[in-house]
């Protein structure tokens, strides 16, 4: 191994450690920022769960209590326009969520190294993804494509070399989705072996262990419990029965009869328990995106230093707003 390439590999373990640092040091201003994105999506998509489960539960009687609601059709309109704010809420959530996920690397390019600014301007860094929405647009479709078809065990290969196309895109200025991917794969290319072990480092600790041990504390205070059976009466509403029957129809059918099927692949207490883990997973996801972002971030940083495209002057304008100060070369 070359001094360059051991450079980079403990390079890697360095950036872990102290991206570590710099979380804990801005989580107050991110957690506030991102607390709409990931608790209005949370909050909402159980506001419209609740509200669901109460019209389905009292569907007879408001439609005897007013003649208007006698017609299904009027009552079926009238559910979707009571909804409709809270759809909204849920669409406004995962947007700002999704120009998150580019902005915050602006952050921690324009702080890393200095003590901590003590106010971070999130609307001129969101302001700098914005003002190329319709490109961001393209680079999220093509991203999310790709990560559908990587479903199929041998592409999921390829999902490593897109692991730093949001930082080239937030970092180079006016650049277009695809010259972010295809400079993404040139990057990763080169550098597929600290590449791994990032993603790695950061999936074990941010998609395992910390939800995990949420679950494990939450387990301990009963809040689970209390959770679960809030849950499992909204799932009690759904005619599991009939499901069950058409996926063990499908099943047999598929296995020629070989293997038996149990009766009940699907109830209300395992739907209801796999709900309240993916809840607490997502919101702890959530809240440590700026970890990865900012272990990306300096991960780029490492891979091409002193090469770095210099931003449009627009944007440099922005990022000096956002920080208070005069950005140092990098």
């Amino acid at each position: 191994m070359t001094k360059k390439n051991s450079n980079k590999f403990t390079g890697v373990f360095k950036i872990f450690f102290s991206s570590i640092k710099s979380y804990f040091l801005y989580l107050d201003q991110c957690a506030k920022q991102l607390a709409f994105p990931v608790f209005g999506q949370v909050l909402s998509i159980i506001a419209i769960f609740a509200f669901t489960h109460l019209f389905v539960s009292n569907f007879e009687n408001i439609k005897s209590f007013n003649s208007f609601f006698a017609n299904e059709k009027n009552l079926i309109i009238t559910f979707f326009v009571i909804l409709s704010p809270l759809f909204f809420i849920l669409m406004k959530a995962i947007f700002d969520y999704l120009i998150a996920f580019a902005s915050l690397n602006l952050l921690f390019y324009t702080t890393s190294g200095k003590s901590k600014v003590k106010n971070i301007d999130f609307k001129a860094n969101n302001n700098v993804i914005k003002r190329k929405l319709p490109a961001y647009i393209l680079l999220m479709l093509i991203v999310s494509l790709i990560t559908i078809i990587s479903v199929i065990p041998p592409l999921i290969l390829i999902l490593p070399f897109l692991c730093l196309c949001f930082q080239i895109f937030a970092l180079e200025g006016d650049v277009s989705a695809f010259y972010s991917v295809k400079r993404s794969i040139e990057l990763v290319k080169s550098n597929i072996i600290p590449v791994i072990i990032m993603l790695l480092l950061c999936y074990f600790t941010t998609y395992e262990f910390l939800p995990n041990l949420f679950l494990w504390a939450f387990d301990k205070i009963s809040f689970s419990t209390f959770v679960i059976g809030r849950f499992e009466t909204f799932f009690n509403i759904i005619p599991f029965s009939d499901f069950n029957n058409n996926l063990k129809l499908i099943a047999d059918t598929m296995t020629s009869g070989i293997v038996q099927t149990p009766d009940n692949l699907l109830n209300p207490l395992d739907s209801a328990m796999a709900a309240y883990k993916l809840m607490i997973s997502f919101i702890i996801i959530g809240f440590t995106l700026p970890f990865r972002c900012c272990c990306f971030t300096e991960l780029y940083k490492l891979f091409d230093a002193g090469k770095i495209k210099e931003n449009s002057k627009q944007t440099e304008e922005i990022i000096k707003r956002a920080t208070g100060r005069k950005r140092k070369n990098v």
